[in-house]
């Protein structure tokens, strides 16, 4: 059976249903987990340990985005790689790429654990919760090369359609992180540290079963013989998708870094509600990602093709995908925030970190509708090869949110954290759709776009 798919051809509404809902179910699957991380931390060890696993979160999604955006550009151009059947030089450059990331990661995780007490001292961590944050940082730093390749694994299987894969994966790492949370954590009464190894060892299962899908990738793609003999040739290709894409991400994901000491200075009840905030983010935004995934994927396909008649089409496609899986989403959550927060706390538990979880979800949640529109701009953009465009929008949010919680936290506290994030997804949001209309919008726009991306 062919593993393969290329999304050009076909019903562009099938294709992006069949494309999506893999992902989304794979996505949900993996901030299930990543939930009941947070529900047993929270229940089974301490109120406080849920704050401590988050504690040093800014610094690891920083590097998370790093790797994410660089998937993500890399993606894009395996995807035009595969447009153009250039099967030869896809495959040697995925193999090269790969090796030249496990080096890079190797050495942003040593020189993180190295750096562990000037790290905890920068973001500010609360005493209270500092010991357990510095346990689970050390154990989840030292798996580095695991989760950040299982992410640029799966982004370049993505890129060659391969997706109902990513769901089987993701249920069998559901299921060994479950098993091992219980296991270390309950039945070991292991603490934080369990939970870290508990992750890193359902990452690396993910990881080897992502290698054994992409071989046999390769296998069903013909070509003549392939050297992979490493050369730095393979960063330089790519690195005009990949080095642009990789900051944005920084960019818009990464500010968390620079506002992380602001949250922290509030308490370890600040650290708390903000991280149960950001699960339920998290949860609810899986499912527009992952749909702009597949429009950044398919665009860039279309235009290795030749086809750039069907670009537009894909882009209005995969709006009304976006909605229709983001709504149900919203209704539940925002419907349902207490019965929801209460989950991560203690039974009984009603304090101020609680608080703040249910007025995310109530007041500030149902603004993804704003976000997702600006994520579906971005990855039409990503797909044409406009990724510096995408990466000044992305610094335009960030900085405007930057500014804002630094203006609003000192009167409002948690409350102007959350305004400062909505009013910097507006301002992204309406930069992008006014570059959309004035530059991208027609198909005359769409053709002078794959020209100067094709320079």
């Amino acid at each position: 059976m062919k593993v393969t798919k290329d999304l050009t051809q076909g019903n562009i509404y099938k294709n992006f249903l069949l494309y999506t809902l893999p992902l989304i179910f794979s996505a949900l699957l993996s901030s299930a987990y990543s939930t009941v991380d947070a529900v047993i931390a929270g229940k089974f060890i301490s109120e406080h340990a849920l704050g401590a696993i988050n504690a040093t979160g800014s610094y690891d999604t920083v590097f998370y985005t790093l790797f994410s955006g660089f998937g993500t550009g890399f993606s894009v151009y395996v995807s035009l790689l595969f447009g153009k059947k250039d099967f030869a030089c896809m495959k040697r450059d995925i193999v090269q790429m790969l090796t030249f990331l496990t080096g890079v990661i190797l050495l942003v995780s040593a020189g993180s654990i190295a750096l562990c007490e000037p790290i905890l001292d920068y973001l500010r961590v609360d005493p209270v919760l500092r010991a357990d944050a510095k346990t689970y940082f050390i154990i989840y730093t030292s798996g580095y090369v695991l989760t950040y390749l299982n992410l640029v694994l799966m982004q370049i299987l993505q890129a060659l359609g391969v997706t109902s894969f990513s769901l089987y994966v993701s249920t069998a790492s559901a299921v060994l992180n479950i098993g091992g949370n219980l296991l270390t954590v309950i039945a070991f009464g292991w603490g934080v540290a369990g939970l870290a190894v508990s992750t890193l060892l359902s990452t690396a299962g993910a990881t080897v079963f992502y290698l054994v899908m992409l071989c046999r990738a390769f296998r069903e793609l013909p070509c003549e013989k392939v050297s992979y003999r490493f050369r730095f040739s393979c960063v330089t290709r790519s690195l005009r998708y990949t080095l642009p894409a990789a900051v944005q991400q920084v960019a818009y994901h990464g500010i968390g870094l620079l506002i992380a000491p602001a949250i922290n200075g509030l308490g370890a009840n600040a650290t708390t509600g903000n991280t149960v905030a950001t699960r339920l983010n998290n949860m609810c935004s899986q499912s527009f990602w992952c749909a702009t995934r597949a429009l950044s994927c398919y665009t860039a396909q279309c235009v290795g093709a030749g086809k750039e008649k069907r670009i537009r089409k894909g882009l209005w496609a995969d709006l009304w995908v976006c909605v229709g899986f983001l709504l149900p989403f919203l209704l539940v959550f925002v419907g349902f925030a207490e019965p929801i927060s209460s989950l991560f706390f203690p039974a009984g538990y009603t304090g101020e970190a609680y608080q703040y979880a249910v007025r995310f979800a109530t007041f500030y949640l149902p603004f993804l509708l704003v976000n997702m529109l600006g994520h579906l701009i971005h990855a039409y953009l990503r797909g044409l090869g406009s990724m510096r465009v995408v990466f000044w929008l992305s610094v335009l949010g960030s900085a405007v949110r930057y500014v804002c919680t630094l203006l609003l936290v000192p009167t409002m506290h948690m409350e102007g954290v959350f305004l400062a994030m909505i009013v910097g997804w507006c301002a992204d949001t309406l930069a992008s759709s006014i570059i959309y209309l004035l530059f991208y919008r027609t198909n005359d726009h769409i053709l002078r776009a794959i020209q100067r991306a094709m320079k």
